[in-house]
This record gives C-alpha cells, structure tokens and sequence, in this order.
C-alpha cells in the first residue's frame, strides 16, 4: 500500500470516529450546580414558616403592599407578640440564599433541626431541615418530599443558619415608622390636650382643617413626614411592658393615613402613634397599631417602641407651623383691584389695560408683593379675628371680575432676633381670619402710612 493510500484510510478512521462519539448516546454526569430548589422564584412566596426544636414559632407573611412582610413569632409558653413588619433586606437575603442554594455535600442527622415551610401562590409548599450546628463554618439544609425524607441537601454558610435562630428573631423586625412612601401620605392629624390640627392631602394640595380651614404648608407638611420616615425606633419592648391602664390617656395622639401606591385599589392605611410617658430626658414611650381603612383588625401592632424625644417633635404640635407662610396663595398678576380702607376713608386702586395701577402702582404693586411672594417668619392662629380699628389698614383683593378674593388687616409688627441682645426685626402683622403672619418687611411703619395716604373720602380709581 502507497503511502498516500494508507494516509487517505486512517483519516478515514478518524473521521468516522468522531462521528460515532458525536451520535452515541452517553451518560449523563450528576452536576455539582443542580439547585436545591428546582423552578424557586422568591417572588412566588406568600408566607415563610419557621418551627424551632424547642417549640418557638415565627411566621412571615407578605404584606398587603410591597416589598414588605409582615412578621408574627410565638415563644413556646404560646404569648405571641403583636404582627410587625420585617426588615425586607433580610427576608429577600433568605428567599434569595434559597434559591441560589446548590445540592452537595452528605445527608447527616439533625436531630435538633429547625423548619421552615415555604408557600406558594401556586404549586405545593416547600419544606425545609436546617441544622442549628453549623460545622466548620459551613451549615446544611435539606429538602423533605412529601413523605418526610431527606431529598437533597446543601451546603449554606454559617450566616445563614445564625440568622435563623430564635435569639435572632427580634432583629427581623423593622424598626421604620412608616412603612410608605412619604408622598402617599394623605393626611396627618395630631392631638395633645386642647392643642390638635388636621391636614389632608386634596387634589396634590394640603389642606387644613382643624382648627381652621386654610390651605396648609406643603414644604412644613412633608418635610415632617420626610424626617419621620428617616427616624427609628431605638428599641422594642415586651407586650407586657405596660398594663392597658397606662395608655388610657396618652399625652398625645398622632394619626397617619396614606393610599399605599402599587396596590390594588391603591390600599388605605391608618396608623396611630400613642406617645406615653418620658423614659428619660431623651426618650418616650409610644405604642404603634395600623388598620386598613374600615377594618378593625391591625394590620400590624399594638407594638410598644423606645422613640428618641426629638424625633417625635418633628410632628409640632402648634398648628401654626403648618399653616401655608404666603399670606394670598395667587399670583400678584390675577389680582384686578385693591381697595384699602382706614378710619373711615377707603380707596379703591384698578389696574388699568397697561397692567398698572395708575399713580398708586408701586405702592400697590409692593402691597401685592408682601401679600403673594414674602413668606412669614411667624404663624399663629388666634381665638377669634380681631375687629377692624385705627390699629390695622384694611386691604381687600378683587379678581377681574369684581370677585372677592381675599381680607387682610395689616400693621406693624417686629420678630425677635435670634441673637440675644440685638434689636428685633422690623416686619407687618398680616391678619387674615383668624391667622396672624409676621412678615418681615423694612421700615414697615412708613409703608403702612403710605397705604393709609391712599386713602380719602371719596372712591379713587
């Protein structure tokens, strides 16, 4: 045989042998990579049960709103302590550890093993062994079929078995007060003593309510509930910490209600913060419960909490300070006329087709400056409003169509300084209704007797 001839059969050979490799069926390895839990998606679990050796019970259910859980535990003399919501980092850490959980390693007895039984929305629910005695580090967790025996097993890091001890429990909880986004809120409502306001949120607008009906300001409004939403609780205490008794008349009230977003329906919820008596100096005691909407079962709560003291001030109890700081919440260009009326003269000023007001134009165009564009330094609301005298310059506002706007009273007012010793800052009192602003304004006494010159006993346009 040539050389060329036996060269030409054995790449034949070749060739054919790689053929049969390619086509002839062969056994499948065992990969180390199989998951523990086969077709597990953490988004399909509604409630998380653990069982301890020794009795103990915790359950996780989700919340009605995401990402939340609501978490529900049981010590073994069968006192549970009220629902609260969870830490969500922790419960989505453990239902993603699960589902990245690898089979390997040797089934080994547990005869002191903790449970932890998953549901689901849909399919049969997924029971879990977990060893409390980590070895080495590592821990190991194996997946019981139906009947109770071992199915597979994984290697998990000794985190994760720590996490899941009864001691541990009490960390699950989230030590949040609020549990929404700050824009969801819809209303705030506050009561110690005689001192209460209300204000809710109307068309993207806060309004108050009580004690007076004005609109609100929006910036003092949502800065407390951003500053609340950021604050914790410091502690927890035991549901028996207090008798009943002690919260029959709590030294004050706040109640929230919000429509939580991403919800059917979009979710109303009410929560209540009872504030207590003083720890210390620094720290009260205040009992927490929420409700959806109508319901009387809690959402979460009665939970007794350890609140520092300056967080709760972020909520003030005057309720001037939410009170809107503009004293004419409209655009100086919508308003058609000004009459201003003192000792018995008035004058009536109208903007004329150029937008002017004649020769009363800065005057009048200061006046509506101060009324719709210079926030107060100070809001107080007053028991009554007080009547018209020689004390105060009386301004009413007009639309363009001889509509009434708004009344004020006006005189000259002062602010305390902020350093001691020095003068007070000049300003005008601006009383509208019951509410008093101090707006500060230079050399306020001499503007005030410009306005008054205005004035005279016969209309002036």
């Amino acid at each position: 045989m040539s050389r060329s001839a036996a060269l030409f059969w054995v790449l034949t050979a070749l060739v054919l042998g790689i053929i049969v490799w390619l086509t002839q069926p062969r056994p499948v390895l065992q990969s180390a990579s199989v998951q523990l839990l086969p077709d597990f998606s953490p988004s399909q679990v509604s409630q998380i049960e653990i069982e301890w050796p020794d009795g103990e019970r915790a359950r996780l259910d989700r919340a009605p709103f995401d990402p939340y859980w609501i978490l529900l535990s049981q010590p073994k003399d069968n006192a549970r302590t009220p629902p609260w919501p969870a830490e969500t980092g922790r419960v989505q850490g453990l239902l993603r550890l699960l589902a990245e959980a690898r089979e390997g390693g040797d089934a080994r007895a547990m005869p002191t093993a903790l449970f932890l039984t998953l549901s689901r929305g849909s399919g049969s629910p997924i029971r879990l062994a977990v060893d409390p005695n980590p070895l080495g580090g590592t821990g190991s967790i194996a997946r019981l079929g139906a009947d109770g025996r071992v199915a597979a097993v994984a290697e998990v890091d000794e985190q994760f078995v720590r996490a899941l001890a009864w001691s541990a429990i009490d960390s699950w909880r989230s030590k949040d007060l609020l549990f929404w986004p700050t824009a969801a809120t819809t209303e705030l409502r506050s009561r110690s003593g005689s001192a209460t306001f209300d204000v809710v949120k109307a068309g993207g607008a806060w309004i108050m309510r009580d004690p007076i009906a004005i609109k609100a300001d929006a910036a003092g409004v949502e800065g407390a509930l951003l500053l609340l939403s950021k604050s914790a609780v410091d502690r927890f205490l035991p549901p028996n910490a207090t008798p009943e008794d002690a919260w029959a008349s709590p030294a004050r009230v706040i109640h929230f209600a919000a429509k939580v977003p991403g919800t059917r329906d979009h979710l109303e919820i009410e929560q209540a913060m009872e504030l207590g008596t003083l720890i210390d100096s620094n720290s009260r005691m205040v009992r927490i419960t929420a409700r959806q909407s109508g319901e009387s079962a809690a959402l979460w709560g009665p939970e007794i909490a350890i609140v520092n003291e300056a967080t709760l001030r972020a909520i003030p109890t005057d309720a001037g300070m939410f009170v809107s700081r503009i004293s004419l919440d409209l655009p100086p260009a919508d308003i058609a006329s000004v009459e201003i009326r003192f000792s018995g003269r008035r004058a009536v000023v109208e903007r004329d087709s150029s937008g002017k007001f004649g020769e009363a134009d800065p005057p009048v165009r200061e006046l509506l400056r101060l009324l719709c564009e210079t926030p107060s330094s100070g809001t107080r609301i007053l028991d009554a409003p007080p009547p018209p005298s020689d004390e105060f310059v009386e301004v009413r506002v007009f639309g363009p169509k001889s509509d009434p706007l708004a009344s004020f009273l006006l005189r000259v007012g002062s602010i305390p300084s902020r350093v001691s010793g020095a003068p007070s800052v000049p300003a005008i009192e601006i009383v509208y209704r019951a509410i008093s602003r101090t707006v500060p304004w230079q050399r306020p006494g001499d503007f005030l007797a410009t306005l008054r010159g205005l004035t005279s006993n016969t209309q002036q346009r």
